[in-house]
């Protein structure tokens, strides 16, 4: 099991930034080591084990300890997650409000809309999308803050708590999920979530045949259901990555949100109203003959990658829940 001394170094080095771990971990083992000589010269008395706990809350707790190594205290989030909500929410906004970017220049070219427009849409799709990120971030960290107070050890690394006791320091443990795992999942969930709440409707000019709409009135009318599903699915993932693992509410959560997005898309298949085929290009006369889409197989190929991925995700969560 891990000492007193790897639980209290790893509750202040995990709030630090990952440069400084190693030398500050080294740093503050050297002091605590130095401490534990002296007192226990001192107080020959006292348990070895005594001694450490007495050195430890001389100390002071974990999240204040880290203040003075940072040089400033911070809030919002807690001192525990700060640094994984940070780094999460630039990483998600730096890839995922481009990526919007993007689609928004590529559905305006397609839609052969005036310059300001697509300049207007560009910078709609980069904003937006930055503050539906930071948004559901903060709020997924927020839950993963709230709901695992007092379960591991968390008042242990109260700033303001004089009376912290080192015996409930949460043990170090590996993470179940990467962090590459992690940002992967949770990338895919914003991406998708800003791609839904865009006002546009995917359209365009394809070969030189306009394109309407690609999906019917009622797909897109139910949409709001697919946004839902998506947003469950990310504040789940958000917990995950915050925690390193999975926990039976995150993954039944996880496996509600995927029902959620996979059963409207099955419905609407089923009754051939998902794909908007009469305004969409299907059939193509070129030199070596007549080239024409097969509309059930390619819907139902749609539906098929549709549900598989979201059945993976579910019961991926589920096995790992199991096995924490």
């Amino acid at each position: 099991m891990a000492s007193l001394t790897d639980r209290y170094v790893h509750a202040v080095t995990e709030q630090l930034p990952a440069a400084q771990r190693a030398d500050i971990a080294r740093e503050l083992r050297g002091t605590i080591e130095d401490t534990l000589t002296a007192r226990a010269a001192v107080e020959p008395e006292l348990s070895p084990l005594e001694v450490e706990r007495r050195t430890l809350i001389q100390l002071g707790p974990p999240a204040r300890l880290a203040d003075s190594y940072r040089g400033e205290g911070r809030a919002l989030i807690g001192p525990r997650y700060y640094p994984a909500w940070k780094r999460t929410l630039t990483t998600v906004i730096s890839v995922v409000s481009p990526l919007v970017a993007v689609v928004m220049l590529v559905l305006g070219i397609l839609g052969e809309e005036p310059l300001a427009d697509i300049i207007g849409g560009v910078l709609s799709g980069l904003v937006g999308s930055a503050l539906q990120i930071a948004f559901w971030v903060t709020l997924g960290f927020a839950i993963a803050e709230r709901t695992q107070s007092g379960s591991d050890g968390l008042e242990a690394l109260d700033t303001h708590d004089d009376d912290w006791d080192p015996d409930d320091l949460p043990v170090p443990q590996a993470r179940q999920v990467t962090w590459g795992d992690a940002f992967f999942t949770l990338l895919a969930n914003a991406f998708l979530l800003a791609v839904l709440l865009l006002p546009w409707r995917i359209g365009g000019s394809i070969a030189g045949q306009e394109v309407g709409q690609v999906f019917t009135d009622t797909a897109y009318s139910l949409r709001w259901v697919l946004v839902v599903s998506v947003a469950v699915s990310l504040l789940a993932g958000i917990i995950v990555l915050a925690r390193g693992q999975w926990s039976w509410s995150t993954a039944i959560v996880n496996a509600a949100g995927n029902l959620l997005f996979a059963a409207p898309i099955v419905c609407l298949a089923s009754r051939e109203d998902l794909i908007a085929w009469d305004t969409f290009p299907t059939r193509w006369v070129t030199d070596s003959g007549v080239i024409e889409v097969n509309r059930p197989a390619t819907m139902w190929a749609v539906v098929a990658v549709v549900v598989v991925i979201c059945l993976w995700d579910a019961i991926d969560g589920l096995w790992k829940a199991a096995r924490r």
